[in-house]
């Protein structure tokens, strides 16, 4: 009986131990879950900020389609005043061109007076 009570308090220390080891490594288990969680809150939480700023870049940035009709209309109108430019440099050239004509048939007008004055005698 004796060698049986023996055998009976070294199994109960076993289980025991065993018990403690199995408790021991749950708790580790359960840390590590824990902090395998935590973590991946974290990663989610950083992949939902992202997909937030993504939804924040789409609805505040101007679509593709939109900016190339903009800048098709604006390439217009600058081909418009390029037009208008041209032709008011050009009317201004002509505008010139009259002042020197004029000029110089003023000049020639009054040269031939002169000539004409030199050659011709004023009649009194």
């Amino acid at each position: 009986m004796a060698l049986i009570a023996l055998n009976d308090s070294k199994y109960d220390q076993r289980f025991t131990g065993q018990k403690e080891a199995v408790k021991d490594a749950l708790e580790a288990a359960n840390a590590a879950v824990r902090k395998a969680e935590m973590a991946a809150e974290r990663r989610f939480e950083g992949v939902n900020e992202f997909r937030n700023t993504l939804a924040d870049q789409q609805r505040t940035l101007i679509p593709r389609a939109e900016v190339e009709v903009l800048v098709s209309g604006l390439n217009k109108e600058i081909e418009g005043l390029k037009v208008r430019i041209a032709a008011a440099e050009q009317q201004k050239q002509g505008g010139k061109d009259l002042w020197v004509w004029l000029i110089a048939a003023v000049g020639l007008i009054a040269t031939l007076l002169a000539i004409a004055s030199r050659f011709l005698p004023l009649t009194h």
